[in-house]
């Protein structure tokens, strides 16, 4: 059994609390060993913590996302920092930028990405970025910070933008959309990024796969986005497994 890393869900929402146990122990049986929670709302930030304090396999991220930059304020910044020092995580974020129609005012929006990628330069520690038709300008908020390591997940920009965060110091994570024969560009860019530079992922609840689709989603699914990348780059499962679950590690230092 090859082992996986879902390097971004949600297994805080509400979705999950039925069933939270049983959906963690169909991951650990697909051979899922270490699941990434990011943080979306400042609210969101205790239960993501009391969920990894009963597994170590489980780990933290804290942040504020884009889609709620109307729900937050400037003290979730000061309260983000101040929650750190008595918080651990592997991560700040999920952060970013999304540029799609009725979403938060984009200045808003640059406002709180670009201090959380201040304070996880500041910490140390990598970021989780969300970038939809914003990948240009989240390029250029990074290159700011040198040094600075992170991921961008569901990865929805262009390969020559996906060579550039690389050279930046960021991973390129696939989940589920890859899976759909008609998202042509992110399967291409799939099949020829460098595979030290790739990571799986779900998006749980959000984003299943074609076998899933309509369904909520959940961290065992991951198998199937390691069988189409496996499919689309004629790579072994095991050689992808192994390196994307090696690539995790080394960028949450699980």
């Amino acid at each position: 059994m090859y082992t996986l890393i879902d390097s971004h869900c949600h297994l805080d929402f509400d979705t999950f609390n039925r069933d939270r146990d049983a959906v963690i122990g169909r991951a650990r049986r697909a051979g899922v060993e270490h699941i990434v929670i990011p943080g979306v709302h400042r609210k969101n930030w205790g239960p993501i913590r009391d969920i990894c304090e009963h597994d170590v396999r489980i780990h933290a991220c804290y942040g504020l996302h884009p889609y709620m930059a109307d729900e937050h304020d400037q003290n979730d910044i000061i309260h983000l920092e101040n929650w750190l020092d008595t918080n651990e995580c592997v991560a700040i974020g999920e952060c970013g930028l999304d540029y799609r129609k009725n979403q938060p005012d984009r200045q808003v929006q640059q406002q709180f990405f670009s201090a959380q990628i201040g304070i996880a330069h500041a910490h140390g520690k990598p970021v989780v970025i969300h970038a939809v038709r914003a990948t240009e300008d989240v390029i250029k908020a990074v290159a700011n910070h040198p040094g600075l390591q992170g991921m961008v997940h569901s990865y929805s920009g262009s390969y020559e933008q996906a060579l550039r965060l690389i050279d930046l110091g960021f991973y390129i994570s696939f989940g589920g959309a890859i899976t759909y024969t008609n998202a042509k560009k992110l399967r291409a860019a799939a099949s020829k990024l460098p595979l030290d530079a790739i990571l799986l992922e779900t998006d749980a609840p959000d984003q299943p796969d074609t076998d899933h689709h309509g369904q909520r989603n959940e961290p065992a699914y991951l198998v199937k986005v390691l069988e189409c990348l496996s499919g689309l780059r004629n790579e072994p499962v095991e050689a992808i497994a192994a390196q994307t679950t090696a690539n995790a590690k080394a960028l949450f230092g699980l």
